[in-house]
């Protein structure tokens, strides 16, 4: 049997997931350059991930 999570628009998800919360708490510790970073790498990966899972 094979798994479609190990595909990588699945582990790109999982990746991004992460920065995007450290991006909230870079954003909540009023560091918004970082913030806004982390916040443009996590969107960037989340919208390669929904694109790979799609296609």
């Amino acid at each position: 049997m094979e798994t479609d999570f190990l595909t990588p628009g699945w582990i790109g998800l999982a990746l991004s997931l992460p920065v995007m919360y450290a991006a909230w708490h870079e954003y909540a510790a009023r560091n918004l350059r970082d913030a806004k970073l982390l916040a443009g790498v996590g969107a960037g990966g989340l919208l390669l991930s929904v694109v790979g899972i799609a296609l």
